[in-house]
């Protein structure tokens, strides 16, 4: 049932039916984007989500190659951040083959950067607002037209590891078809310690209501996450919901450290949070840099007692499981409902406390 749901909210989605007079340009984007185009039969929900969730996230260079045979059996394979178009071209048709199995059909680059080819294009969206870089393959409706804006971090992975080109969850897709236009917080790996990168997002905030935002998000996935709790913190006035999915800030890429203290300074980043902002947190089981997820999801069941606000502990059970989990197109598919609630519905309706089964459309 739950899986119906999301099918639903993706054909919704990518109708445009979401919106009553979608403009001609998320109409075009629509078109490059839709489930139809992966032709018939219809596709399986894993297919559709890869294309129309998890693709929408890369960031340029983009390939996307997809393989069907006459019976609607599928394989496919993408890449985004590739150095050029042609690269990740060749790098999505060896994906693609790779997971071609027994499957007895061609692969061939279905979609690059924003457009198929021969088919329907789109322009990339370019440019930053303020610290913030837009989501590239993601629909920019415009402050007016949009419900609001997410503000998205990635994690941090060392001074040598570079996550800029970390695509965005598959779930953010998700947010962004309900009429969220979608920025990254990209910071540079050599200066992205954590009280060195915080005051640029901080500092970039007001440049959000400036443009005329009328509700703002910030999300991120570990240090990412940590950082929009912290910042939502000094500017509650400015931020309306917090989308948390593996926050931490202890240790580094493989390189778990200090972790002793991670629960204690977790438990005292709540107690930071002003009762304004919303505020949902993922946690895994399995998670490297997490000690313990049941501790911190206690945690937050206390603080969604505490907390007006509608405060949310999504804590999913395996096969969903580590620190990255929440780019697992399962955990969309399971869990995005959750969010969409927590962020989208009247408060006496937004879900709260600790929740670890599926979530449906309330």
């Amino acid at each position: 049932m739950r899986r119906l749901l999301l099918f639903l909210l993706l054909l919704v989605a990518q109708s445009g039916a979401a919106r009553a007079q979608p403009s001609s340009e998320e109409a075009a984007y629509r078109e490059v984007f839709s489930i139809a185009a992966l032709g018939k039969p219809n596709p399986s929900l894993l297919l559709a989500a890869s294309f129309g969730l998890a693709y929408r996230g890369m960031v340029a260079n983009t390939a996307y190659a997809l393989a069907r045979d006459a019976e609607g059996r599928s394989a496919w394979g993408y890449v985004g951040g590739a150095a050029d178009p042609v690269q990740a071209e060749a790098a999505a048709l060896e994906r693609c083959r790779r997971s071609l199995g027994s499957l007895q059909a061609e692969c061939r680059v279905f979609a690059s950067n924003a457009g198929r080819p021969g088919g329907p294009a789109v322009p990339l969206a370019e440019g930053s607002l303020g610290p913030f870089r837009w989501a590239p393959l993601l629909l920019r409706r415009g402050p007016q037209a949009a419900r609001g804006v997410l503000v998205w971090g990635h994690g941090y992975g060392g001074p040598d590891r570079d996550n800029r080109t970390i695509p965005t969850p598959p779930f953010v897709s998700l947010l962004n078809d309900n009429g969220w236009d979608v920025l990254r917080f990209d910071r540079h790996p050599g200066d992205d310690g954590l009280y060195a990168s915080l005051p640029r997002l901080v500092a970039g905030l007001p440049a959000l209501r400036q443009a005329g935002y009328r509700r703002v998000l910030l999300g991120g996935q570990s240090r990412g996450g940590w950082q929009a709790i912290m910042a939502a913190s000094e500017r509650p006035d400015l931020v309306d919901a917090v989308i948390a999915t593996a926050p931490a800030a202890h240790g580094e890429w493989r390189r778990g450290n200090n972790l002793g203290a991670a629960v204690d300074d977790f438990q005292r980043l709540l107690a930071g949070l002003p009762d304004g902002p919303r505020l949902a947190v993922v946690l895994f089981e399995g998670d490297d840099y997490d000690p313990d997820p049941e501790r911190r999801a206690a945690l937050l069941e206390g603080r969604a007692r505490d907390r007006h606000a509608p405060t949310l502990a999504l804590w999913p059970e395996p096969p969903l499981r580590g620190h990255t989990a929440a780019a697992d197109l399962r955990f969309t598919l399971t869990y995005a409902g959750c969010l969409l609630s927590l962020v989208q519905a009247p408060e006496a309706a937004a879900p709260r406390g600790v929740r670890r089964a599926a979530c449906g459309g309330g």
